[in-house]
């Protein structure tokens, strides 16, 4: 057996997986050294327990396990202050707890299975049959009938502290636990194996798990490979056969076998060794994942260097749900990561980080370059008044941080988003949680965006905030002459050669305009037409000024974002 294994980092799959790993084991229990980590067998001693308590610290407060064990301090509570306080709403939140919570999760098949694991005695589907809703008739009046519901409700509560207390005892958590995260968060990174696998023969997610990756290693490390014909694609050891492939990696891999012309001259050699094998199964655990979302920073400069940044956005982003803001958390906690880590000392102006973003099922790719990173860090203020700012479309809530972020990380300019926030407002469309002083910021980030690109250099942020200023001149002048109702009607022409890139049909309505309040154009509008880039800027920070308002809108966006 070899004394110590070494894994090195590569491509984002095995970097996200070898990240996962030093979060399972501890970076203190491994040998670092620059772009590799070592370490001896022992590690791997019950590693299916230590795979599973990951994910279960990590994500507990999110599992439906959580949300039946959590119901005891209600009961508590009600308990101390024998039931003084029990009024109907906390019957009808026990009601619900009991359908929509107890019944709905502990009926499902997967934590059926587990029953036995937990305790072999408990006949948890008796327990469940005994729980039933309490309801008031029609005709009864909650004070006449209260003492007889309290009666029931403690009968209730013995019964659902036998459920409770099962469920939170610890091979409750350990196999309910993870039931719940097998279906939640690891089946993001991969599928088709182990206790993934359909037609799974074990019960015990742990052994199954031991079973499909830890045991192979094992063998592998006791086996003689000095006659291996073939090589491991990752690490370039010696594996005796091609059996074990990446088609179970979601989104990433294939079937070898039906699907051959993926591969050079149709002869596959996509194979890994075991221990590369046990290093894919840790990808869930390098992602971080909220709502189905997660993602992971690339950063190959160094082991080390790559696990603190993904550990610094995860902590970030546990902190951030703490503050009840939930989709929107894994860009914030990227912004912070990655502008902390542009901070403290470090060499984000060397190289470009790749950041790899899992969403409706598939991976994306985005290159978060300097230019974008310092563009990030020199926004900050204005990114963190974005984070409750959004509007609807049809029943979705967009928000307006992610897509600012989302733009920024795929280099495109925020000109599209300014102009339907712009015209939103003006078309006075509901479900608007932003005001302009928010579509102001986005053009800030939008110029210094351009400037950085180098497609915008003639102007300055100063002469677009006096742009935004003649636009209010502009407006109080047609107030003043009491023609507001012709704001309207101009704002429409003026937003559409904006969208159209029509400088000419611009300046004419313009100078129209300004003919009727008997007003010179200021002379910066002269420089609109050096290029595409510039008439836009100039034109929105315009319009920004016409459709300035001085009442800011409440928070939203927050939910089923984008």
């Amino acid at each position: 057996m070899r004394t110590e294994i070494e894994v090195r980092a590569n491509d984002w799959l095995i970097n996200a997986g070898l990240t996962g790993f030093l979060n399972i084991v501890g970076k203190e229990n491994v040998r670092i050294d620059g772009q590799a980590i070592y370490f001896t067998a022992d590690l791997l001693e019950d590693f299916e327990t230590k795979y599973f308590n990951f994910f279960i610290q990590e994500y507990k407060e999110t599992l439906s396990w959580y949300k039946i064990v959590s119901y005891k301090e209600t009961m508590e509570q009600f308990r101390i202050d024998e039931f003084a306080s029990f009024d109907e709403v906390a019957l009808g939140n026990l009601n619900k707890y009991m359908k929509d919570v107890v019944k709905f999760y502990l009926k499902k098949a997967n934590y059926i299975k587990v029953f036995p694991l937990i305790d072999p005695s408990a006949n948890v589907t008796k327990w469940l049959e005994k729980l039933n809703t309490i309801n008031l008739t029609k005709k009864q009046k909650w004070d006449e009938v209260k003492a007889d519901i309290i009666e029931e409700v403690k009968q209730t509560y013995t019964q659902l502290d036998l459920i409770i207390d099962f469920c939170a005892s610890e091979k409750g958590l350990q196999y309910l636990g993870a039931k719940n995260l097998i279906y939640s968060v690891i089946n993001k990174g991969w599928s088709g194996v182990s206790f993934l696998l359909k037609q799974t023969k074990f019960i015990d997610p742990y052994l199954d798990y031991k079973t499909s990756f830890l045991d192979p290693v094992i063998d592998y490390l006791d086996t003689d490979l000095s006659k291996a014909k073939y090589n491991c694609f990752n690490c370039n050891q010696p594996i005796k056969n091609l059996k074990l492939d990446l088609s179970f990696m979601n989104d990433v891999g294939f079937d070898t076998a039906r699907k051959t012309a993926h591969v050079w001259d149709f002869n596959n050699d996509v194979a890994t060794c075991p221990i590369c094998r046990l290093i894919y199964s840790c990808v869930p655990a390098g992602f971080t994942y909220v709502y189905g979302e997660g993602m992971f920073v690339n950063d190959s400069y160094g082991v080390e260097e790559l696990h603190r940044v993904n550990e610094r956005m995860r902590n970030s982003i546990l902190r951030f749900n703490k503050d009840g803001i939930n989709s929107t958390n894994t860009y914030r906690a990227l912004v912070e990561s990655i502008t902390m880590e542009h901070e403290n000392n470090r060499r984000y102006e060397l190289a470009d980080i790749q950041l790899v973003r899992y969403e409706n099922e598939h991976y994306r790719f985005n290159l978060l370059s300097k230019k974008m990173l310092h563009i990030v860090n020199d926004s900050k203020g204005i990114l963190k008044s974005l984070i409750r700012c959004g509007y609807k479309e049809g029943n979705l809530n967009v928000n307006l941080y992610k897509e600012v972020i989302q733009h920024l990380m795929n280099n495109e300019n925020l000109f599209t988003l300014i102009h339907k926030l712009i015209y939103y407002k003006q078309t006075s469309v509901n479900g608007l949680y932003y005001n302009m002083g928010h579509v102001s910021g986005i053009l800030d980030i939008n110029t210094k965006f351009l400037k950085e690109m180098e497609v915008m250099t003639n102007i300055s942020q100063n002469q677009l905030w006096f742009v935004q200023n003649c636009g209010k001149e502009f407006k109080e002048g047609y107030v003043k002459k009491k023609s507001e109702n012709k704001i309207s009607g101009i704002t429409y022409k003026l937003l559409n050669s904006l969208k159209v890139n029509d400088k000419d049909g611009f300046m004419d309505t313009l100078l129209n305009s300004y003919s009727y309040l008997s007003m010179p154009i200021p002379d910066v509008f002269i420089k609109m037409f050096s290029n595409n880039e510039a008439f836009k800027s100039v034109g929105y920070a315009f319009m920004l000024g016409v459709g300035g308002e001085k009442t800011k809108k409440e928070d939203g966006g927050n939910t089923d974002e984008k």
